[in-house]
């Protein structure tokens, strides 16, 4: 079965690049082909986090034909280019989008993962991700779709359109416990709570896959990722990498600070830290895969109910930093319940796949 993948144009975002690999790896494991849908805005600006995406989306959708391409860095463009395939042409906006789905035939359709439901759409393609352009004879499935926060940032006057759209999926699943509320509330439709894509795979495929089994070498270090760093989190990561007697690595997504790493070096940087500490959804998730002791702040701004479903689906609330170095807990994490959790979370996500893709 040809399997369209459709989630946001991929930035300079090791999350949001690593979810949709994973998505395509895993429909690949159920037998299906996976075709990334390569949605790219028009023209060329500097990289963009998605907060600031978010932040500006009213103004963009006002001109949207202004609206600049993307830049990626050349290393996470080497993981899209190299293992991201097989990929379509490039679509930069609504019109060229629905083009293409009247010209090629798919015999199924999935949105998500990541916050593709916070608005159901983005810059050029505004009001697109609850799937409005694909053909009725197409399946339609969400795969945990995220709204971010509490409840959708959308133009609250398009909830109508999009509800019906919602209506005519074979099956939806979405990433955080609270969704399910949101589309049964404002929607008007059932959803599954389901795990992200990329806790889908384990430590030992990312290792196997991404050839990291050479990189594997714990440093005394504790990695940093913090994509909104500021005088107060910098105070506190470098006191607790001295009273951990460790030393420090931080690392932005490098929409700030211009530095960027691989993928690779990125999920090496995880693997082999003696702790983590980020502001990262996908951060988070990866430590939990990695079985990596960490410690989060909860990014508000970015959307805080992703943080709070995850770590509360594995009783990990207690790594949630609340104030300084002084109120972090030490404990250590009981990895052993957190490991058959994701077993059994696993289960519960790949059955909804497999039923979902059935139904053609």
């Amino acid at each position: 079965m040809r399997v369209a993948i459709v989630t946001f144009p991929l930035v300079n975002n090791y999350g949001g690049i690593i979810q949709a690999y994973a998505l395509m790896e895993l429909i690949k494991e159920l037998g299906h082909q996976p075709i990334l849908v390569n949605l790219q805005p028009e023209r060329k600006i500097k990289a963009l986090s998605k907060y600031f995406i978010h932040r500006y989306l009213l103004f963009f959708s006002k001109n949207s034909r202004s609206y600049p391409k993307l830049v990626r860095d050349s290393k996470l463009n080497n993981f899209i280019m190299n293992y991201m395939v097989p990929k379509t042409i490039e679509i930069r906006n609504s019109h060229e989008l629905r083009m293409h789905f009247q010209k090629v035939h798919y015999d199924a359709c999935i949105v998500g993962s990541d916050q593709v439901f916070a608005s159901m759409g983005f810059t050029n393609f505004i009001n697109d991700f609850s799937l409005g352009f694909v053909p009725d004879y197409t399946l339609k499935l969400s795969y945990a779709a995220s709204f971010g926060g509490s409840g959708f940032r959308g133009d609250k006057t398009t909830i109508p359109y999009h509800a019906e759209n919602l209506k005519k999926f074979d099956a939806i699943s979405v990433r955080e416990k609270s969704a399910v509320n949101i589309c049964k509330e404002l929607f008007e439709v059932d959803s599954l709570h389901v795990l992200d894509p990329t806790m889908m795979m384990n430590k030992s495929f990312y290792i196997r896959s991404l050839g990291l089994e050479h990189l594997s070498n714990q440093r005394e270090e504790l990695f940093a990722y913090v994509l909104d760093s500021s005088d107060v989190k910098r105070k506190l990561l470098s006191e607790y990498a001295f009273r951990r007697s460790i030393s420090l690595n931080l690392l932005n997504d490098g929409n700030k600070s211009g530095r960027v790493i691989s993928m690779e070096s990125w999920l090496e940087s995880i693997l082999n830290a003696k702790h983590v500490i980020t502001d990262s959804f996908h951060g988070c998730v990866f430590c939990i895969i990695f079985n990596k002791p960490f410690h989060c702040f909860v990014n508000e701004q970015r959307g805080a109910d992703r943080f709070y479903s995850l770590l509360g689906l594995f009783g990990l609330e207690t790594r949630i930093i609340k104030g300084d170095t002084d109120s972090i807990v030490d404990a250590d994490i009981d990895w052993s319940f957190v490991n058959e959790r994701l077993s059994v979370m696993r289960k519960v996500s790949e059955e909804f796949l497999i039923n979902g893709l059935l139904k053609s």
